[in-house]
């Protein structure tokens, strides 16, 4: 019977690369270029000691790029860093503009339009955040990860789902080519009940006292567990660390011969998620939890 522990657990414990390396190959297609989604050292060191000093926010007109907006703007007033709000038009459509409605000023009369965007969804952003407003061309993805690496910006802030990103699966397609192709730390706003609401904002307590940072057990743990301590830190929250067990679907009279298994797996997570804890020092409250299922 120790041979089936062993050999389901072993099974569970590749299970979740396995899945994730389906996804990344079904979704790979969708992207020109394929960087993995993680967050720069040199990103991390300046959160931790500048804040958040260069804001990038995407914005489509729709209501859930308004809201966004609102929380980039709340995290710039914040720190009282600069803000730059992007819209990027199609190329097609300026072409289609020029030949259509004779019309070679579409870019322009874009920017007023998303200067009027920005002014009456965040009024407060003149002072003390230093805002601007950018219409660029391309596709979306390529150009929100372009001008995030051109002007040097450790935080953007967007939605998940826009004009055309409704129907998506899991998050909106241009969030999830921009997490494919950038290191900067992604603030993704979710469409939730408030976001409905035109008047939606950050409550002025945001992010409250405690901040979730969801936490694999692979290689990369530590340094993930390194920023979400700088994030926590510099909003002077408390951090929990959780990491997820997942429960081996199993028969019911196999699921009895292997709760020692569960157990065992158990264990080693919190043993690994509390050293990994220790190491982040004591300049954050930290917590940590394991969960199952």
């Amino acid at each position: 019977m120790k041979r089936v522990y062993d050999v389901v657990t072993k099974a569970a414990q590749r299970r979740d690369e396995i899945e994730l390396r389906s996804i990344d190959r079904l979704f790979s297609p969708l992207a020109r270029k394929r960087v993995r989604p993680v967050m720069s050292a040199a990103a991390v060191t300046r959160m931790r000691h500048g804040g958040f000093r260069s804001i990038l926010c995407p914005v489509d007109f729709s209501e859930q790029s308004r809201v966004a907006l609102r929380y980039a703007a709340a995290v710039a007033k914040r720190s009282g860093g600069r803000l730059l709000v992007l819209y990027v038009i199609d190329p097609l459509l300026i072409a289609a503009a020029r030949i259509a409605l004779h019309d070679r000023s579409l870019a322009k009369r874009d920017l007023a339009e998303l200067q009027e965007f920005v002014a009456a969804t965040a009024p407060a952003l003149a002072a003390p955040a230093r805002a601007e407003a950018r219409v660029a061309s391309g596709q979306p993805a390529d150009e929100i990860a372009k001008a995030a690496r051109r002007e040097e910006c450790d935080l953007i802030v967007m939605g998940t789902h826009g004009l055309t990103g409704a129907t998506k699966l899991l998050m909106g397609s241009t969030t999830r080519g921009v997490l494919q192709q950038t290191t900067v730390a992604v603030l993704a706003v979710p469409m939730g009940p408030s976001s409905r609401r035109r008047r939606a904002e950050p409550d002025p307590s945001w992010p409250g006292e405690n901040i979730i940072g969801a936490i694999e057990l692979n290689g990369h743990a530590a340094r993930d567990a390194r920023a979400a301590a700088a994030v926590a830190g510099w909003f002077e929250s408390k951090l929990l660390l959780v990491h997820v067990v997942p429960e081996i679907k199993a028969t019911s009279w196999l699921r009895k011969r292997i709760a020692a298994a569960d157990r065992t797996r158990i264990a080693h997570a919190r043993s690994h998620l509390a050293t990994i804890a220790r190491t982040l020092g004591r300049a954050v409250s930290i917590d940590t939890r394991v969960l199952f299922g």
